[in-house]
């Protein structure tokens, strides 16, 4: 001590101040980091302030508290069904039907390790600037894969379909217009990815990147249509789906039979001219016969881009109700002047052997409509 006292006397006032400052200095610091230290020993085993697993707070919880809390708080994004959409249409499926869960115990311990992966230095200094790392762990799922590689399967082949053309399904008898349906295309890989960024959102709904196709023919297409029923020997009028007429036909013969089929009128005259159309029924006739009441086609005729076939008046009205045309379809006199002045050029007639039987594919679009191509009569020769 009588050294230590000599020492002091030796020295000056301020080298004795600064060595004596210097040295409680040391002490404080070596407490602050000890300090610091003890507490972040403490928290070992625990989530550090700031922790949050997909949103839930799991401060200063340890990893199986904090599971437990995620589990409670994240049940509803748990039971939320798988979501793939296109355009409108939704590819769904339940966890159960796929054995989707979330994996609580792996979502903890990948954010736990986060949070203690800065060494001890950074994690001293952030408690001391109270600024702690922010943390928060991403949803993670597991699934059965037999089940998953199905669901991609199927969702991959219900969306990889050619474009379908809108049509009007008239097998019934009765008109029911078809909407039309873009046509998509996407890899299996792709859809996987989606399956698996599904399952590990919030929301569980991905939209599907798919290679797109638009359809040519909308169902806004059709407005007006006729449907002629052979069988029956009808005609009706359509704005759409909805009837506004009926009208009794005359349609072809056996040996001349009207042709079943998608058409549609091409052209209409009032008080047509016929043509003599040089078949083995008109070879006695004359070369033309001018308008008239009795001549062969009536007052009104439209014609069909179905070579040779009309839709005409007809002074024979003991035919109608039968099958005594050569190909075309006679209306009473009344009736085609209403049916003319109802209808324009364009109008669909689809043409049916009978209900149930239509006699060709009503789904297919004719490559004449796809052109957008009439073909108009010169000459009016049928009947």
């Amino acid at each position: 001590m009588s050294r230590i006292r000599y020492w002091l006397s030796s020295k000056s006032t301020l080298g004795v101040t600064l060595i004596l400052s210097g040295a409680l200095l040391i002490v404080i610091v070596v407490a602050v980091v000890g300090f610091f230290f003890i507490q972040d020993a403490t928290r070992w085993g625990k989530f550090p302030p700031g922790s949050k697993v997909c949103g839930v707070d799991v401060s200063g919880l340890g990893k199986a508290a904090a599971a437990l809390k995620c589990q409670e708080q994240l049940k509803g994004i748990s039971e939320k069904p798988l979501v793939l959409t296109l355009d409108g249409v939704n590819y769904s499926i339940t966890p159960q039907e796929i054995g989707l869960h979330l994996d609580y115990d792996k979502m903890v311990e990948t954010a736990y390790n986060q949070a203690w992966k800065p060494s001890i230095f950074e994690r001293m200094y952030r408690s001391f600037v109270n600024r702690p790392l922010k943390v928060n762990g991403i949803l993670m799922a597991s699934n059965d894969n037999a089940l998953v590689d199905k669901f991609i399967t199927n969702v991959t082949g219900a969306v990889n379909q050619p474009p379908r053309n809108a049509y009007v399904d008239v097998s019934s008898g009765a008109p029911v217009i078809v909407p039309s349906r873009d046509g998509y295309e996407v890899a299996e890989a792709t859809i996987r990815q989606e399956v698996e960024s599904a399952e590990n959102s919030k929301t569980r709904v991905v939209a599907i990147d798919a290679k797109k196709t638009p359809a040519t023919l909308k169902d806004d297409f059709f407005k007006k249509l006729i449907v002629v029923t052979l069988s029956g020997h009808s005609l009706t009028l359509y704005d759409r789906q909805t009837p506004l007429a009926t009208f009794s036909i005359a349609c072809g013969q056996p040996a001349y039979p009207t042709p079943v089929g998608q058409w549609e009128i091409v052209s209409k005259q009032m008080n047509p001219t016929w043509y003599n159309p040089h078949d083995a029924w008109s070879g006695s006739m004359p070369e033309t016969i001018g308008p008239g009441y009795s001549n062969p086609l009536g007052l009104r005729a439209m014609a069909l881009n179905a070579s040779g076939v009309l839709i005409h008046g007809t002074a024979n009205d003991g035919s109608i109700g039968t099958s005594a045309s050569h190909g075309c379809m006679r209306m009473h006199m009344p009736d085609v002047i209403k049916l003319f002045d109802m209808v324009d050029t364009g109008t669909p007639v689809y043409i049916i052997s009978a209900p149930g039987n239509p006699g060709f594919d009503v789904t297919a679009t004719p490559s004449w409509r796809l052109k957008h191509a009439t073909t108009p009569a010169a000459n009016y020769s049928g009947d």
